[in-house]
């Protein structure tokens, strides 16, 4: 029987347009209840006058390669968990399975050839997000304001950005700059995160970091402005429909590649609308590949996008990075603790969470973690699904992200937030390459003692950095006059 290794070497370079977003299905189940949000939480208003909502919208339909859903009677297939009870399962016979289950996915895609079977097979993911926005009704006399769109780094949830976005508001308010920030949404993963507790009883056995980004556009094309979430708070209790979508959508924006409209936009940042908004996405590692996707397949769409520490590799390397050592390390990971003050003292045990801002671990530990109905504590993205994301063959998806920012157009403002020279997940000649040759109209900055996770080590510094760049963007908007 072939290594993972071996198997690994299989993969080929996926190319071509993304699969163009169809309808999302019913749902076939009434969702669990969000997990509780535990208070009392340090940024449960992130400014002052700031609310939070919880909402729950469609992923992106159909998934683009087979297996990536289940019928909710259909039993889990973890490779973590081990045929006689209370013992763990064999690591390498479980990369193995991931490796074999991700692989025989990736070669199979769905296209215009086998769509309807697989639409009439698959089951409809849902997104989690948080919504942010202030309690007023800011002015937009001056245009239109920023919506900032931010994706997490695998492993993680949407929460984890509210250390930064607490920082991003009050370095604005500290600045007198009225960068017109009117409202900010955090997105977790399908398959992490609240999104993996909702969707736990339907999520198959292959992820493709292509439909992160799918997810991106379907909720900022469709969702933002959906007229269920005109007035809603956070949601609570059973989920049995999903919101409607925005009426006046563009119907050949679904199209995706091959939408009409998919064109390079105006050449000034503060003209760049979609409904009225200056779209700035942000993403962190596996969300930064994620925001590649989105923006390569919609550039109009986005006002800014801004990449922190993306996992996003040249696409011809001699030696094509292997994900297998990632991969492992998932599934090896503890999942559960009897209460979260166990859970945190086993992080702090680790020099991997020492390292961590305190506000960011406490975050962890509050927003990481659901309780069981066993009375425990575990990781809402479980190591299996860390795995699944992390087992992207040979980083064949990171590339394929690669590739596609090519195509960027120069119109579209981007930046780069790295970790501190050395200590980034990507070689120092990666970041030559995204900076001459991905994408040469890009600027970027560094965050001083910070790794890979700069935005858990370092979340004040981030948010400076991504102050500068909005201010240096819409330098119109940011002098001084009103506050948020």
């Amino acid at each position: 029987m072939a290594t993972a290794a071996e198997l690994e070497k299989t993969v080929e370079l996926l190319s071509g347009p993304l699969l163009p977003l169809s309808p999302p299905r019913p749902l076939s189940r009434p969702l669990p209840p969000l997990p509780n949000r535990p208070h009392p939480s340090p940024h449960d208003a992130l400014a002052p006058g700031w609310t939070r909502e919880t909402l729950v919208l469609p992923a992106a339909f159909p998934r683009s390669f087979p297996r990536s859903t289940k019928k909710p009677h259909e039993p889990a297939r973890d490779p973590t968990v081990a045929a006689a009870p209370g013992q763990r399962a064999d690591p390498q016979r479980a990369l193995e399975q991931v490796v074999r289950s991700q692989i025989d996915s990736f070669a199979h895609p769905i296209g215009a050839d086998n769509v309807t079977a697989e639409t009439e097979a698959q089951e409809q993911l849902v997104v989690v997000g948080n919504r942010y926005r202030p309690a007023r009704t800011p002015s937009n006399a001056a245009g239109p304001g920023l919506t900032l769109v931010l994706s997490h780094a695998n492993g993680f949830y949407k929460e984890v950005w509210e250390p930064v976005l607490a920082s991003v508001l009050a370095e604005i308010e500290q600045r007198g700059s009225s960068l017109p920030v009117e409202e900010i949404w955090a997105l977790d993963c399908v398959i992490q995160g609240d999104s993996a507790v909702l969707n736990d009883d339907v999520l198959g056995n292959a992820f493709n970091w292509a439909d992160h980004g799918r997810d991106l556009v379907n909720v900022i094309a469709y969702y933002l402005d959906s007229p269920d979430l005109a007035t809603t708070g956070a949601q609570a209790g059973v989920t049995t429909s999903l919101p409607r979508p925005a009426a006046d959508v563009p119907a050949e924006l679904a199209q995706l590649d091959n939408a009409p409209l998919a064109g390079p936009g105006p050449s000034r940042p503060s003209d760049r609308t979609y409904r009225k908004r200056l779209i700035v996405g942000i993403g962190h590692s596996l969300g930064g590949g994620a925001t590649a996707f989105a923006a390569t397949t919609c550039p109009s769409l986005f006002s800014s996008v801004i990449f922190l520490d993306p996992v996003i590799v040249p696409p011809e390397l001699k030696a094509p990075r292997t994900m297998i050592s990632a991969t492992v390390a998932a599934l090896k990971r503890r999942a559960t603790w009897q209460t979260r003050q166990e859970a945190k003292e086993s992080f702090l045990s680790k020099p991997f969470f020492r390292a961590w801002d305190s506000e960011v671990l406490d975050g962890y530990v509050q927003h990481g973690l659901h309780e069981t109905s066993d009375g425990q504590v575990a990781l809402k993205t479980k190591p299996h699904y860390e795995a699944l994301t992390f087992m992207d063959p040979l980083a064949s998806a990171a590339r394929r992200a690669c590739v596609r920012l090519q195509t960027v157009p120069p119109t579209l403002p981007a930046h780069f937030i790295f970790a501190d020279k050395g200590r980034s997940v990507l070689q120092e000649d990666w970041i030559d390459y995204l900076l001459t040759r991905a994408l040469p109209h890009a600027t970027s900055t560094r965050v001083e003692g910070a790794g890979h996770l700069v935005v858990h080590e370092k979340p004040r510094e981030t948010a400076h950095l991504i102050v500068d760049f909005l201010e240096k963007t819409y330098p119109q908007r940011a002098g001084r006059g009103a506050k948020l």
